[in-house]
């Protein structure tokens, strides 16, 4: 079961929960508690005619588009001085030459390929989608760096060099060009396209860790002389607690206008529904999806709701067109 809470001028924002102290920011390390999620056990969506638009004597002249299509994977590196960033491409067969895009910001101690299942059901339905490896975000990261340098402010730093490249694409619709995040991902997702609302047509955030701020601005720096183990064995650093945010991040996402839809478990115990609720005020044109009963790294039909959700985005508004 779900509910959709959609913005009004009239809304009161709600209060910040009590942070618990081992609260984590991971969202799909957890992959063994999921349903049994692969490709072929999920359901595709109808297969939808691509609906043809008379604004334009380009999109008359196009020929429709039934989906599911046929897509092509690529292994793609953005790469800019010393780094490197591992990534895989998703493109639609289907017959346009340029795409809406989707570029997918993974969870702490995640890769990438933890949401091909999204990713590949998106360019199956005509959105060209990019998944990546944040630098030293997760110990099974393909892309360059170390966990011990890596923080919000670098994954920030990675995701604007991939927008850049996704955008400058000869394929990509640069008018719309979205970014799908989960839990941490989220967090630097909302904060990187608040920063250039111009270049980011609109936002998914699956549970977005906005609890990063209070969770890690509450710890005593003075016990992180040397690396430490954080959440699942990975080793952080004093460079984490530097690269969090010291501003009023809920007054940073305001400046992003553009369509927002937020996924949040009410039984979440490490980013309380509070914290969504909070984001959703921000935010000027967003939609807030409580999903009852999940907790933290959706599985099974939670994760279908989310999958299927994001996909309906693009047909209801003919962008797959």
């Amino acid at each position: 079961m779900y509910k959709k809470t959609k913005k009004t001028a009239n809304k009161t924002a709600a209060a910040l929960a009590v942070i618990l102290a081992a609260a984590v920011i991971a969202g799909c390390s957890q992959s063994t508690e999921r349903e049994d999620n692969s490709m072929s056990d999920m359901p595709e969506t109808s297969p939808t005619e691509a609906v043809t638009t008379t604004s334009s004597t380009e999109a008359e002249t196009l020929t429709p588009v039934s989906y599911p299509c046929e897509y092509l994977t690529e292994e793609l590196h953005c790469t800019y001085d010393e780094t490197d960033i591992f990534g895989t491409l998703y493109t639609p067969d289907n017959g346009r030459e340029k795409h809406p895009a989707v570029i997918f910001s993974h969870g702490y101690n995640c890769i990438g390929n933890d949401m091909q299942d999204i990713a590949t059901h998106l360019a199956k339905n005509g959105v060209l989608t990019y998944t990546f490896d944040y630098c030293g975000g997760s110990t099974r990261s393909s892309s360059s760096g170390d966990s011990v340098d890596m923080s919000i402010e670098t994954e920030q730093d990675n995701l604007r060099h991939v927008i850049d490249m996704i955008t400058e694409m000869d394929n990509t619709d640069s008018e719309h060009i979205y970014l799908y995040g989960e839990s941490q991902g989220g967090f630097v997702a909302a904060l990187t396209g608040a920063e250039i609302p111009d270049k980011i047509a609109g936002m998914f955030l699956i549970y977005p860790a906005f609890c990063i701020v209070d969770q890690w601005l509450a710890m005593d720096p003075e016990t992180m002389t040397e690396p430490f183990d954080f959440m699942g064995g990975m080793k952080l650093s004093k460079v984490f607690y530097d690269g969090v945010p010291r501003y009023d991040v809920y007054e940073h996402i305001k400046a992003f206008t553009n369509p927002v839809i937020i996924y949040q478990g009410d039984k979440d115990p490490v980013v309380n529904v509070s914290y969504a609720n909070k984001i959703n005020e921000a935010f000027s044109d967003s939609e807030l999806i409580i999903v009852e009963g999940a907790g933290h790294g959706f599985g099974g039909k939670d994760r279908i709701l989310v999958r299927d959700g994001v996909c309906r985005f693009f047909s209801d508004r003919a962008l797959n067109a």
